[in-house]
This record gives structure tokens, C-alpha cells and sequence, in this order.
């Protein structure tokens, strides 16, 4: 099974994930491992959860179980960006097809991953999809603004105070373990903006 570290693969395909370990950490213990993830690129969490409603990310492959899906996404151009983005079509248009043939995951282990990541989401009546991630909005000033020194990867929010390397956190691929107090990282900023930009020549180009 593909959502297990080959090192621990079992002959029974019980998974880490079923065993209790997140997604997260899954992915931490591939990248150490040194196991390339989908198209060569390094694992995150959502490379393992993924969404269940749109079925993507690791444990939401149905050809694991001998389906095709096909038309459950369809994609469009954002206007404003110019980016390629994905929207879901309804249920009724997706086109289904029984491949028993290539089924690598029985149905019960399905059924208990499917049974967990629907225990974990914040509404148990839609398995997988947190409405409060899609609604959800920069609470503080720099948020997604501030980079990792070291691989260029966001610092977001490790503590109720602190931010610190997401790519160190969540992926195991960069070493900076540094954090940094966001009351610290917000003044000195300001102060930054406040000193440069008042500055003669800039507060009259300005």
C-alpha cells in the first residue's frame, strides 16, 4: 500500500495511518527515508490526506480499491490570476468504472481509512471536508508573507506565539529550526516600514 513507509510495509497492509500516526508525520518519516513522492517532488501531509470529496492525495486514490473516476473535477482559468484552478462537478456527472483487476487494498482497510479521516474532519456528516479551511482568512499581519531564510519555504504559525519553517516542520527537508516570537517579527517590521519609508526622497515618490 502506497500510504505506508516501505520500511514498515506488513504483509497484512495495515497502514501507519490506521495505526495512528498523521499524515504529517507520515510524510516526515518518507522524506527521511529518502522515498521520492508523486512526480519525484518531496512529501507533505496533503500529499497523504488530500481531500476525500475531490479525491486526491494518497488516501483517496479509488484505484487502490478497482475504480476509475473519471470527470469528478473540472478545470478552468481563473480571471483574475490567469491560474488553472479546479472546481467539483456534481456527483451525478461522474463517470465510474469497476477495475477489480487492479484493486492493491482490500475492502475493510478502505473502509477503517475512510472511517478515520471522516472521525477527524470537523463535520463527521462530510467526511473529509473542513469547511472551516476553505473559509479560512490571514488572522494575523504577515501571514504567508514571511519566507524561511534557508529554503525559501512560508513560516506559519508553530505556537500560539511562534512561527518557524513550515518545510522543517511538516516535510523533515530543511534544518532551520529557528523560530521566531511574531509580536518580535510584526514590531521589527513596522518599525522597518516606519524608519525607510518616511525617509525624504521615498515619502515624496510616495
Amino acid at each position: 500500500m502506497l500510504w505506508c513507509s516501505p520500511k514498515r510495509l506488513s504483509s497484512d497492509g495495515s497502514s501507519e495511518y490506521l495505526g495512528g500516526e498523521s499524515s504529517r508525520t507520515i510524510a516526515f518519516e518518507l522524506n527521511s527515508e529518502g522515498v521520492p513522492g508523486p512526480q519525484g517532488a518531496e512529501w507533505g501531509p496533503s500529499t497523504i490526506h488530500g481531500n476525500p470529496k475531490r479525491g486526491i492525495g494518497i488516501l483517496n486514490n479509488e484505484l487502490y480499491v478497482g475504480r476509475l473516476v473519471w470527470n469528478r473535477l473540472r478545470y478552468l482559468k481563473d480571471p483574475d490570476t490567469g491560474k488553472r484552478v479546479s472546481r467539483l462537478n456534481p456527483e451525478s456527472e461522474w463517470v465510474i468504472q469497476e477495475v477489480p483487476e487492479l484493486r492493491i487494498v482490500d475492502q475493510e482497510t478502505w473502509d477503517a481509512v475512510k472511517a478515520r479521516q471522516q472521525a477527524l474532519a470537523c463535520e463527521p456528516s462530510a467526511p473529509g471536508e473542513n469547511k472551516l479551511n476553505e473559509r479560512r482568512r490571514p488572522k494575523y499581519l504577515l501571514a504567508g508573507l514571511a519566507k524561511c531564510g534557508f529554503c525559501g519555504g512560508g513560516y506559519t504559525m508553530v505556537s500560539k506565539d511562534l512561527l518557524g519553517c513550515a518545510t522543517a516542520r511538516n516535510k523533515g527537508i530543511c534544518n532551520n529550526r529557528l523560530n521566531i516570537r511574531r509580536d518580535a517579527l510584526e514590531a521589527s517590521v513596522l518599525r522597518g516600514l516606519q524608519t525607510h519609508l518616511m525617509e525624504p526622497e521615498l515619502f515624496k515618490e510616495f
